[in-house]
């Protein structure tokens, strides 16, 4: 799951983990249950220091359906790419200790990870891929004609709601205490 980043070649490396292979079974188990997964990544020094990583992740995630509450595997399928730069100190006044915003982030650009003693943990790395990947409300999958294929409450353009009849009481009103009052 870790890989040394000083055992990187000059014209980099080619990685194909997949649930035969077995590198990241352990680490991706919570996430993925008993689904497969393939991830297919590269790794190139840029200088003595920074690295570039590029590849992909294709996996299902088990999830619940938000509209019907069935039980379905979402599929991932993740493209990143990344610049390892070894773990800097943030010291509380430092000039790296401000959070950037994500609206700071460029479009489309590489994002940055951090690295300890020339190793990435290439296995954690996955995980967070695809525990992002899932969506806030995961729903079946749609078929072509934009249906979601196995939901037992189709959407169909429509937003849901669930509307039951409530049954209706007058409530007392907080001063009928103050009628039975007497005053001397």
């Amino acid at each position: 799951m870790k890989i040394k980043l000083t055992e990187v070649p000059e014209e980099g490396r080619s990685y194909v983990w997949t649930t035969k292979t077995g590198e990241a079974n352990a680490v991706l188990a919570d996430i993925v249950g008993k689904n497969p997964y393939e991830a297919e990544f590269f790794i190139k020094p840029l200088n003595s220091k920074d690295y570039e990583l590029t590849g992909r992740i294709t996996t299902k995630s088990p999830e619940v359906c938000s509209r019907c509450g069935n039980d379905i595997d979402f599929p991932v399928s993740e493209k990143f790419h990344e610049i390892l730069i070894p773990k800097q100190g943030q010291p509380r006044n430092g000039k790296y200790s401000k959070v950037n915003h994500v609206s700071d982030l460029p479009e489309g650009g590489p994002e940055v990870s951090e690295y300890e003693n020339m190793v990435f943990d290439m296995g954690e790395y996955l995980h967070e891929v695809v525990a992002l990947a899932a969506p806030f409300n995961p729903a079946c999958p749609e078929t072509v004609d934009g249906k979601p294929s196995d939901c037992r409450i189709p959407e169909e353009g429509q937003p849901f709601s669930y509307d039951e009849a409530m049954p209706v009481e007058k409530p007392q009103s907080p001063f009928a205490a103050l009628k039975n009052l007497k005053l001397n």
